[in-house]
């Protein structure tokens, strides 16, 4: 991956994590994780981590889906890109996978 498109990733993480925090109000806390757009810079994918209070994150991943259209609006006024990408938001569950490890690690060392 070019260094280019390394940057375009972390400015998008960085303003799409902004345009969560202050003009969105999802059921659950949302962290863009990772953003990687594709070499022609045309679609990108929106890697969340959600923490919810029931603990199911697929309220809040729809909820964000549904509200693409004003993610990628703002997107566009606040990125100096040409083109802004199409979006799509997927779950990135290794929060709770590394959680999942420690715990793992820590019910196996008690056990000795």
């Amino acid at each position: 991956m070019s260094r280019r498109i390394e940057r375009v990733d972390k400015n998008l993480q960085r303003i799409i994590g902004q345009i969560i925090d202050e003009e969105l109000q999802p059921p659950g806390l949302v962290s863009v994780m990772r953003v990687s757009c594709d070499l022609d810079l045309t679609n990108a994918l929106v890697a969340v981590s959600v923490y919810a209070p029931n603990e199911d994150a697929r309220p809040t991943l729809e909820y964000l889906r549904q509200r693409i259209g004003l993610i990628r609006r703002e997107l566009a006024a606040r990125s100096a890109m040409r083109r802004t990408p199409r979006l799509r938001f997927v779950l990135d569950s290794s929060l709770e996978d590394g959680q999942a490890m420690i715990d793992r690690i820590s019910e196996l060392s008690h056990r000795n």
